[in-house]
């Protein structure tokens, strides 16, 4: 363990200033010097890495054609930015939230579910010049600065440049990017940004007042903790889209029809979201009457009564509504023994204490149980009262060549209370068989053609879509039920 010397207050703040003093660094949008505590280069080593987490985390929309799409748009903007040398890499996550959000040194990601509310080209080309605005003016950058500031007088000065994650772990970042809320100025300026990079490609960017105006009629979905919507990340205000009106005027494109001659796909972008997967995606996961069924990895186990869920690629979280107790689910394809494989994981908590383990069965097949308790590790020098031993079950399961690990945990007061319900879930856990279950297919967005004038609701009776589908169709083509529609208009549906 490395001891670092302690320094007066005064000799900090003395470091400190000359630090400062030779990091600050031109921002490639105003052309203006400010503190900058992150090098080009080490925003492209922090973006590498938290690309592989975010990937690894909420995975990526298989669809080679729609991937290659929002990436070939993405590099249309590129030349027009302030930093077009910079590598940039666009990915679709595959989760149904409507987000859209830059990681460091050029990565930028859209969801399924903001690519389905999404109607034209010059839309998607606003969202990704939005981004690519956030990642010129690096602000994000600028952020991650602010939060080092703050922390540095807990370590020596000197070493920053040399170990940046001993200050602000590549982790932490990650998880603080996915619920990154830019300040106001921020948001306007990547706006600003977003208008100008779409102009300079010949896109029409006042699909960006369309595509707020979506937005604005957007509800967050319920249950579940997944990636923020749009809103959450990108908060609106009452002015933004008339200052976006002002720009699109500033650049003499305030009259209507004055973006005639600028592009904007609409047709293009429908058919390539025709198939689109709309909502979750039952091969990932699903709950259905208490019980959560993978039919991707041929499993399932009954969710705890009243817990919540939250699925990602990498596992399966449940709490019951206090929070006072935990079920998380992971697996890992390894042909290591189960009570090595259960001690390796035990190590990841602090001196755990063993109370039993052993072998047994859950449904024929083999499993290995840990039961133990530990402290939870305190900051030094915290003001917080003593923390509560936490009682825990490790349960692994194998299943083929997979290990099925339930990781269940409460306070010791609390573990009895919620030990036969977290019981009952590990021991429910079984091979999906029925093909009820596992050929549960998902919903798309297709494409359909009106052949006469008739309003959208008129048209979804007609094509017996189920009325419970209305509001959400309405919603992704930016239209209200009783809009007119014309022959040959092309009309996004959920099936």
């Amino acid at each position: 363990m490395k001891k670092y010397l302690r320094l007066s207050p005064i000799i900090i703040i003395t470091l400190v200033l000359a630090f400062i003093i030779v990091q600050c660094a031109v921002n490639p949008v105003t052309g203006k010097k400010e503190i900058m505590l992150i090098s080009e280069s080490m925003e492209i080593e922090m973006g590498k890495e938290i690309d592989s987490g975010i990937r690894q985390e909420y995975g990526l929309y298989h669809d080679p054609r729609m991937a290659d799409y929002v990436a070939q748009v993405g590099d249309k903007l590129v030349p027009y930015t302030h930093r077009p040398k910079l590598q940039y890499h666009f990915a679709i996550l595959d989760t149904p939230v409507e987000n859209a959000f830059a990681a460091p040194g050029g990565y930028i990601y859209i969801t399924r579910g903001l690519l389905a509310m999404i109607n034209s080209e010059a839309e998607m080309a606003t969202v990704l010049g939005h981004e690519l605005g956030h990642v010129n003016a690096r602000h994000s950058a600028r952020q991650i600065t602010r939060s080092i500031l703050v922390t540095l007088g807990i370590v020596l000065i000197g070493e920053l440049s040399e170990d940046i994650k001993k200050i602000a772990p590549i982790s932490m970042i990650a998880a603080e990017l996915l619920f990154l809320k830019y300040s106001r100025s921020d948001e306007y300026q990547a706006d600003e940004l977003g208008v100008q990079y779409s102009l300079k490609t010949g896109y029409a960017a006042g699909e960006m007042v369309s595509f707020f105006n979506s937005l604005q009629r957007l509800t967050a979905s319920a249950g579940g903790v997944h990636l923020p919507n749009f809103l959450s990340t990108h908060p609106m205000t009452p002015h933004r889209i008339d200052r976006i009106k002002e720009l699109l005027a500033a650049n003499g494109y305030g009259e209507p029809g004055s973006m005639a001659g600028l592009a904007v796909g609409k047709n293009d972008y429908l058919q390539k979201v025709d198939g689109l997967v709309f909502g979750n995606d039952p091969m990932q996961g699903y709950v259905e009457s208490g019980v959560f069924y993978h039919p991707g990895m041929q499993f399932y186990f009954r969710v705890p009564t009243g817990w919540k869920v939250s699925n990602t690629p990498m596992q399966v979280t449940m709490a019951p509504g206090d929070g006072k107790a935990l079920i998380i689910l992971k697996t890992e394809d390894t042909s290591e023994s189960l009570d090595s494989y259960s001690q390796k994981m035990m190590k990841n908590l602090t001196n755990p204490q063993l109370i039993q383990q052993g072998f047994r069965y859950v449904n024929g097949l083999n499993a290995f149980e840990t039961l133990a308790a530990f402290l939870p590790a305190q900051n030094e020098g915290s003001q917080a009262a003593k923390s509560e031993e936490v009682k825990v079950d490790l349960t692994s399961i194998r299943k083929d060549n997979t290990v099925f690990t339930f990781f269940s945990a409460a306070s010791l007061s609390d573990f009895s209370k919620y030990q036969p319900e977290i019981k009952r879930a590990v021991n429910s856990f079984n091979r999906l068989k029925s093909p009820e279950y596992l050929n549960r297919k998902p919903q798309r967005v297709f494409l359909k053609q009106v052949n006469r004038s008739q309003s959208l609701r008129y048209f979804l009776v007609n094509l017996g879509i189920p009325q419970q589908n209305w509001d959400k169709i309405s919603l992704i083509n930016a239209m209200e039920l009783d809009q007119q529609l014309s022959a040959n208009q092309l009309i996004k549906v959920i099936q």
